[in-house]
């Protein structure tokens, strides 16, 4: 009888311990998904624009001057100039190692090219003036970009 008790008792405890433990990662993912949420918000709440594009520390922003960016909820994205035909891609984030995706349907007019790619986000920040965030390239030619919300 008194190995029954304790066996009874020791199923119970380890019950609760793999309650409270998958308890705790519904908690973590909630917490995940929420920041996810809140950053997916600000990416597709607005125009972009390039306010920074630098190669190995050479300034390059002029040469996105005009140009606008788009992020939609569905991974969409387009890049508008005046002038120029509208320009169709895609875009993608992952929270685990901090990287942005974008990509372009077709081949796109100087200079986007430099834009499409795996960026690390090494820094992001919201502000009085809009969100921005700041991407390095991995490898060895370091490119910085900063986009900033209209």
């Amino acid at each position: 009888m008194k190995k029954f008790v304790f066996a009874f008792v020791l199923i119970a405890v380890l019950g609760i311990f793999s309650n409270f433990s998958v308890g705790c990662k519904h908690i973590i993912d909630d917490k995940k998904q929420q920041a996810v949420d809140t950053i997916m918000a600000a990416i597709v709440d607005g125009t972009w624009y390039v306010s920074k594009y630098t190669t190995q520390g050479k300034d390059s922003t002029i040469l996105f001057t005009g140009w606008e960016f788009k992020f939609n909820n569905d991974k969409t994205s387009v890049a508008n100039k005046t002038g120029y035909s509208t320009v169709s891609g895609t875009w993608n984030g992952n929270i685990d190692d901090f990287t942005f995706t974008a990509n372009f349907n077709t081949t796109p007019p100087p200079p986007l090219e430099k834009l499409a790619g795996v960026w690390k986000v090494v820094r992001a920040v919201t502000t009085t003036k809009g969100t921005f965030a700041r991407f390095a390239t991995n490898g060895t030619v370091i490119n910085d970009l900063e986009l900033t919300k209209k």
